[in-house]
């Protein structure tokens, strides 16, 4: 028994950080390939492009991971997890619950571009882990022709989750692996940075923007290993920093003579301290 207990606390305990990287990643904005829009404490959506582009004068080879992409759509149990899967995690197999996202696919409200397929990330507390599931284009990632309409809210079968329990794993771990599953061809690095979106950010938010990417990337390194995009991420990671230096001394330049002058016209007349000049209760408290 107190075996279990102490088991169930590590377990809550995990999920606790996996929400504290939903609220501090779920803001960030920049990536090339994927949005974050954060809603709630539990949930996060990621909408990811379709089809990977070429850059002008850059060939798409480079940009292309050297695993081999999954051809969509996929066999639905291929993907999703079963449904007697999901009664014997969710402990409902009695009521023939299984793990179900907050609301349907169906009554999402979220807009998506044609161009991107719509993804919900969660951890609710009542699983004590993250699942994801797919909430638009359903029929593009995973093959349905037979399936019912229920079954676009199985989760899906993705080995970060899978290995919740066995491994350390981070948000960013589902995030790559949702990029190499849904962007075609894969992109070598699922975090590449969009610099221009920086560039052009007004400047204040330009120093917070490029400060929180600075600091996820720099997480992203710290657990990532020797992956694919490891090498790829560090050069992002370089490029971001001297452009968050580069915002911070030009917001010095900008900020710190328009503070020192409101901070010269805050002083009282008189009231400065003048080498060689006597100052006696009347000059100090006029009287």
């Amino acid at each position: 028994m107190a075996a279990a207990t102490e088991r169930e606390k590590a377990e809550k305990k995990r999920l606790q950080a996996f929400l504290g990287e939903i609220l501090r990643v779920g803001a960030i904005k920049g990536f090339q390939y994927f949005t974050l829009y954060l809603r709630g404490r539990e949930e996060l959506l990621c909408s990811i492009i379709n089809e990977l582009k070429p850059e002008s004068g850059v060939p798409l080879s480079t940009h292309i991971s050297t695993e081999k992409s999954s051809e969509l759509p996929l066999n639905k149990s291929s993907l999703m997890l079963s449904i007697g899967t999901q009664q014997r995690l969710s402990g409902l197999a009695h009521m023939n619950i299984g793990l179900p996202p907050a609301s349907p696919s169906d009554k999402e409200i979220t807009p998506v571009a044609p161009d991107q397929t719509l993804f919900l990330i969660a951890g609710y507390a009542r699983y004590n882990c993250p699942y994801v599931w797919i909430r638009s284009h359903h029929h593009r990632l995973v093959n349905l022709t037979h399936a019912s309409s229920a079954d676009k809210d199985n989760p899906l079968k993705l080995n970060a989750t899978n290995n919740w329990g066995r491994e350390e794993i981070h948000l960013w771990d589902i995030l790559a692996e949702l990029v190499h599953l849904c962007t075609v061809p894969a992109p070598r690095n699922p975090f590449a940075l969009d610099l221009v979106y920086f560039q052009q950010l007004p400047l204040a938010d330009r120093v917070t923007s490029t400060g929180a990417m600075v600091w996820l990337l720099q997480q992203i390194l710290k657990s990532s290993g020797n992956k694919e995009y490891t090498g790829k991420v560090f050069e992002d990671l370089h490029d971001v920093t001297k452009l968050h230096f580069h915002s911070m001394q030009q917001w010095a330049r900008e900020k710190l003579p328009q503070q020192q002058q409101q901070q010269q016209q805050q002083r009282p007349a008189g009231g400065g301290y003048r080498p060689g000049v006597q100052r006696g209760p009347t000059a100090v408290y006029g009287y």
